[in-house]
C-alpha cells in the first residue's frame, strides 16, 4: 500500500511536467480524462476529485480522501490562408492537474484544494502578418495557472452546496518587432460557487458560477499590462437508465466580451497593441457512460463549442473559432487505483476575417489525457 501511494505522488509529480506541440491555446477546457471521455459534459455527474474544476459540489459523494492528477497531451494545427496558407508557430506545452478533496464519513463538511492551468494562449502569425505599423503582429505568449481552494457543505444526503477561492498565477510574454514585454502576476483572485441536487431516483442536476478576476502584470521597468478574465456559468442534467447507462447534458456560457484587450503600456502610453473584438459565448455538451461492469465504464460524447472571435475586428491574438468535439474513453479500477484514458478530436469551422487581419482562419485540434485517481 505505502509503494502504491509513493507511486501516486511520484506520478502526480510527473505529470505536472510539459512537453511541447504546435498549437495556438486559448482556454484549457480539458481538466480530467473522465470528464474528456464525455466532451465535459461533467457538471451533474463529478465524482471524482477533478470535480474541483466542474463543480465543486460533487466532492459532497466522493468518500474519504480522493487524489486525482492527470496529464493533457494536445495537438493543434493551426493556419490562415491569404491566399498563401501561413502557419501559427505558437509552441504550446502539453499540462498536467492534480487535485485532492477530503469527505469524512462522519461530516456534513468536505473540503479541496487543487491546481491545473486554465488558460492559455500562444500564437505567433509572424510569418502571415509581419510586424507593421498597420498589423503590429508577433508572439503572444499568456499563461494562466488555477490554483482553487473549496469547501462544501451537505445539506442532506441528495442535496450539497459550495464555495470556494480561485487563484491566478499568469505569465506573459510578448513581443513586436523591437519591442519585449515580459513578466509574472501573483494576484489574481476571484471566486465560485456550486450546487449538487438529486431530486429523485436516477436524477441529478449540477450548477457552478466561477467569477473573473482582474489582471495587472507590472513589468520591471514601466511596462504593464492588465485584462480581465471571464465570468461562466455551467448547468447541467444527467439521468440513469437501467443503472448501466447514464446521460449527461451540460450547457456553459462564457463572458469573454469582458476581455477587452492585452494592451502593453508604458506610461499610461500603448506601446504593443493588442486590441480584442470578443463576443460572449455557448458551449453545448452531452456525454454517455455505460458501466459495462463494476468499475469500469466506456464513455461518448459530442460538444458544440461558440467561438469568441467575430469576422469584423477580428484580431488572430485570440484564434477562437466555432467548432465540434467528438471524444471517446474508458475507465477502469486498477491495482486499488482508478485509471481513465479519453481522445478528443474538434473540427473547427473555417472563419472568414476581415479588416487588418483578414483572411480564412483553419484550426483542428486533438487531445489525449490520462487521469488517475486513488481513494486513501
Amino acid at each position: 500500500m505505502k509503494r502504491l501511494n509513493k507511486g501516486l505522488m511520484a506520478s502526480g509529480l510527473l505529470l505536472m511536467g510539459s512537453l511541447s506541440a504546435h498549437a495556438g491555446g486559448f482556454e484549457q477546457a480539458n481538466q480530467s480524462a473522465a470528464a474528456v471521455g464525455l466532451s465535459n459534459a461533467f457538471a451533474a455527474t463529478a465524482n471524482d476529485a477533478s470535480a474541483l474544476v466542474y463543480n465543486p459540489s460533487g466532492i459532497a459523494w466522493v468518500s474519504g480522501m480522493n487524489i486525482t492528477a492527470g496529464l493533457d497531451v494536445e495537438y493543434r494545427d493551426s493556419s490562415v490562408l491569404l491566399p498563401g496558407v501561413a502557419p501559427n508557430n505558437g509552441i504550446e506545452p502539453n499540462v498536467g492537474y492534480i487535485f485532492a478533496t477530503w469527505s469524512p464519513l462522519d461530516s456534513h463538511w468536505s473540503g479541496g484544494v487543487g491546481f491545473a492551468p486554465l488558460y492559455y494562449i500562444n500564437n505567433d502569425w509572424g510569418l502571415a502578418f509581419p510586424s507593421t505599423a498597420v498589423n503590429p503582429s508577433g508572439l503572444t505568449k499568456v499563461t494562466v495557472d488555477h490554483a482553487t481552494f473549496d469547501v462544501v457543505y451537505a445539506i442532506n444526503s441528495d442535496l450539497a452546496i459550495g464555495a470556494g477561492a480561485d487563484w491566478y498565477i499568469t505569465r506573459a510574454n510578448l513581443t513586436q518587432g523591437a519591442k519585449s514585454f515580459r513578466d509574472n502576476d501573483f494576484g489574481g483572485f476571484g471566486g465560485h460557487v456550486s450546487l449538487m441536487w438529486k431530486p429523485a431516483y436516477a436524477w441529478s442536476i449540477g450548477a457552478m458560477l466561477r467569477s473573473g478576476a482582474r489582471i495587472d502584470i507590472a513589468g520591471k521597468t514601466a511596462d504593464t499590462m492588465s485584462f480581465k478574465l471571464p465570468d461562466q456559468v455551467t448547468f447541467g442534467v444527467a439521468h440513469d437508465f437501467a443503472d448501466v447507462w447514464r446521460l449527461e447534458t451540460d450547457v456553459k456560457w462564457t463572458r469573454w466580451s469582458a476581455l477587452k484587450d492585452m494592451h502593453v503600456k508604458t506610461a499610461g502610453v500603448i506601446t504593443q497593441s493588442n486590441a480584442l473584438n470578443l463576443r460572449d459565448t455557448f458551449t453545448a455538451m452531452a456525454g454517455l457512460t455505460w458501466t459495462w461492469r463494476p468499475g469500469a465504464q466506456a464513455r461518448l460524447g459530442y460538444a458544440y463549442d461558440q467561438g469568441a472571435n467575430k469576422s469584423a475586428g477580428f484580431s488572430p491574438v485570440i484564434a477562437d473559432q466555432d467548432g465540434h468535439k467528438v471524444s471517446i474513453g474508458t475507465g477502469a479500477d486498477i491495482y486499488n487505483m482508478h485509471v481513465d484514458l479519453a481522445y478528443q478530436y474538434t473540427f473547427l469551422k473555417n472563419l472568414t476575417a476581415t479588416g487588418s487581419y483578414a483572411g480564412i482562419y483553419r484550426d483542428r485540434r486533438q487531445s489525449l489525457l490520462l487521469s488517475i485517481s486513488k481513494t486513501l
